[in-house]
């Protein structure tokens, strides 16, 4: 691209590319060697004006002879560059050409927090800045380019340049006047630096925060995921879509939570947003105890996938080592713990399935290519220990109830040997538990002192300390809520970490109080001792 050079009085420089509107040349001084016939006959009329000029001085006024001397003095100084200081800022010219600012920087007054660097923040990746030369910005959004004095004065936040900036020359017949385009073009790009400053305070991209579990074959699970849990029918789309859109990219879900098809048009509407594709998910998925039955298993992890809008599923888990008899979907979906819940006396109805015959169907699944990742929820040590003797696929995850009042140290320890990923599910306590009167609000762990302690010596919210203190010490944790606040607080947990001691002082907290106990509620609930963990 041809690049034009205009010499304006003052030898201020401006430049335009060939692209752009030519505009006539600003006239240099020349020599009378090269001036052209009318420049001559100008000459020539000035000589005798400065004759006749002179001839007249000697009876003229004092004043007049005054007036004269400063109409010289004036035209002089209009063709000479002088470093002159401005009033205010006392900054000579050559500086104001080297230091200008760019039209696009912002040049606002820092308030806290804000930065004077031009370094990204955060995850913000900024535009390219604007190209400052020797003695020329350009304005990356327009076609016109500011001269470096021009864009000092706006830069600083004034309508007119410093002045430093010299006065045209006088106008005569030879000097060729700077064409009404110019003028326009170079009007048009002052208003670039007045344009809102640039917000580099982005919102943080937490999906790119988030640290992964990294499991034997490769796969990565991501430490924060979201859990849909009692999360209300009506209300899990527009949840799901605003969790994704936060940053969570692992969902966990289950047929027995009678959501799955609302997280699914949840999905559906943010990959269609843009927010991520398929491959960025992490979707979780379990098989209820009604389906363990070989003959049950795919029919039920392809309701799953159909109700989710997927062809696959990221994991797929055992959701309890019970087996309960078998309910068609026709009659009842999703079947719950129920056998007939219109019955005068409704039970749990158990199956004799062996955990064996579900685990081979399992493996199938992961064979045909329906689900990536197989894996079990509710175990304990025992059954996990038997169901490795004759596993030709290794659970990739275990899932179970954890928080600082049910640390599991040994069974975490025992998944950490066996490399079996540990997700824990309630990790904030007792929270989700009120309302159904299987906690009372006195066991809140978010309420202890000793969390509110390290709540405060660390900046961070209580669920924020919880939530560190599962992942730190290895686990994944899927906290739920529908608040977006709490999503943003409940996934920001990656900048901080807490010491040694503090993590023995959450540990500490065991009290082994297990909520989701079908020992108990079973019973209470649904009129069947139904123990497991025993």
């Amino acid at each position: 691209m041809e690049e034009h050079n205009i010499v304006l009085p003052g030898q201020m420089h401006f430049f335009w590319d060939s692209d752009d509107e030519p505009q006539p040349e600003v006239a240099r001084p020349e020599s009378n060697e090269t001036m052209d016939d009318g420049a001559g006959l100008d000459q020539t009329r000035k000589s005798r004006s400065r004759k006749t000029a002179n001839a007249k001085s000697q009876n003229s006024k004092p004043v007049k002879a005054a007036a004269s001397r400063k109409r010289k003095t004036k035209k002089k100084a209009s063709t000479t560059v002088v470093a002159r200081k401005s009033p205010k800022s006392a900054v000579e010219e050559p500086a104001m050409i080297e230091e200008s600012a760019s039209p696009l920087e912002n040049t606002e007054p820092m308030t806290d927090g804000e930065s004077s660097a031009v370094e990204p923040i955060g995850e913000f990746t900024p535009t390219e800045p604007s190209e400052v030369g020797d003695s020329k910005v350009e304005a990356t959004d327009s076609k016109s380019v500011v001269a470096a004095p021009v864009a000092t004065a706006v830069a600083s936040g004034t309508d007119k340049p410093r002045k430093t900036r010299k006065k045209p020359a006088p106008k005569t017949k030879g000097s060729a006047r700077t064409s009404p385009a110019a003028q326009e073009s170079r009007v048009a790009a002052i208003p670039i630096s007045h344009a809102e400053p640039v917000n580099h305070a982005e919102p943080v991209n937490h999906a790119e925060k988030v640290e992964c579990l990294s499991m034997k074959w490769g796969a990565r699970l991501p430490k924060v995921g979201f859990g849909f849990w009692k999360v209300e029918k009506q209300s899990t789309a527009e949840v799901c879509r605003t969790a994704i859109k936060v940053g969570y990219r692992h969902l966990d879900c289950a047929c027995d939570y009678g959501n799955e098809v609302e997280v699914g048009k949840g999905i559906a509407k943010a990959i269609g947003d843009g927010v991520c594709d398929r491959e960025d998910l992490w979707v979780t998925s379990k098989l209820w105890n009604t389906y363990h039955a070989a003959d049950h298993v795919r029919m039920a992890c392809e309701k799953s996938l159909h109700d989710l809008g997927l062809e696959y599923l990221d994991l797929y888990l055992i959701h309890f080592p019970i087996a309960q008899r078998f309910v068609p979907f026709e009659k009842n979906y999703p079947p719950g713990w129920f056998f007939n819940p219109n019955a005068a006396h409704p039970t749990i109805e158990e199956a004799r399935v062996p955990i064996s015959e579900t685990w081979q169907a399992m493996e199938e699944l992961a064979k045909i290519g329906l689900v990536r990742n197989i894996g079990i929820c509710n175990f304990g040590t025992s059954q996990i220990r038997d169901l490795l003797t004759y596993a030709h696929i290794r659970p990739a995850v275990l899932q179970v109830e954890t928080h600082p009042y049910l640390t599991q140290e040994k069974l975490l320890r025992y998944c950490q040997q066996e490399k079996i990923a540990y997700t824990a599910f309630s990790p904030l306590g007792a929270q989700s538990y009120f309302s159904l009167g299987m906690a009372d609000p006195s066991e809140a762990v978010m309420q202890h002192p000793v969390i509110k302690e390290i709540a405060a010596a660390t900046g961070k919210t209580v669920a924020q300390v919880l939530l560190r203190w599962g992942v730190q010490r290895g686990t994944a944790v899927i906290p739920k809520t529908s608040s977006k606040a709490r999503m943003v607080e409940n996934i920001d947990v990656f900048d901080f970490e807490l010491s040694a001691d503090q993590m023995l002082a959450i540990s500490g907290l065991d009290q082994g109080r297990r909520f989701n106990d079908p020992g108990h509620f079973g019973e209470a609930a649904f009129n069947t001792f139904l123990p497991i963990y025993e």
